[in-house]
């Protein structure tokens, strides 16, 4: 008995689309945040904004927990640095309005405040220094030679940020 192959045969085409980065973090960051209680992960994401950079880097919102039954705001888990917690506990009622602004609804009603060790926020890196004209003329000549506009173009950019990085960090 001989076997039947079968031959692959699309009935339409098919076409794929890549998703931007943003839209599939914000998803996953979503479904991760809510096993946290946050009704909005942007509290996480957003917090320097919403508390001010000073705040921001002595507090981390742990949590956002909603009781059983009420719908009058949740109770805003932060964690706080030691000696902090009493100027936070001072500006609770400022907290809660910001949230609260920023989420749009009334999403916290009150602040738990736990001390404990804030891990340092990262701090964006260094602006990239100039590259010199004669090391830009360079890296032009090195890819004139591409045909493609676009390859070429993205090939001197990758090679000018690549120099102004290695200035930066004070290789040569």
């Amino acid at each position: 008995m001989a076997q039947a192959t079968k031959t692959f045969e699309p009935s339409a085409k098919r076409r794929f689309r890549t998703e931007p980065a943003s839209a599939t973090l914000s998803t996953l960051l979503r479904s991760a945040a809510g096993k946290r209680g946050f009704a909005a992960a942007e509290i996480v994401t957003h917090w320097p904004l919403i508390v001010g950079e000073r705040l921001a880097d002595c507090t981390l919102p742990e949590r956002l927990r909603f009781e059983r039954g009420g719908n009058d705001g949740g109770i805003l888990e932060i964690r706080v640095d030691g000696p902090l917690a009493l100027e936070i506990q001072h500006l609770e009622p400022q907290i809660i309005d910001k949230v609260n602004s920023f989420c749009g609804f009334r999403a916290a009603a009150r602040l738990k405040i736990t001390r404990g060790r804030v891990p340092a926020r990262k701090q964006p890196p260094a602006p990239l220094p100039p590259v010199p004209a004669a090391e830009k003329a360079e890296i032009d000549r090195l890819v004139a030679t591409i045909e493609n506009d676009n390859l070429r173009e993205a090939l001197a950019r990758l090679g000018k940020t690549m120099r102004a990085r290695a200035l930066r960090d004070g290789r040569r």
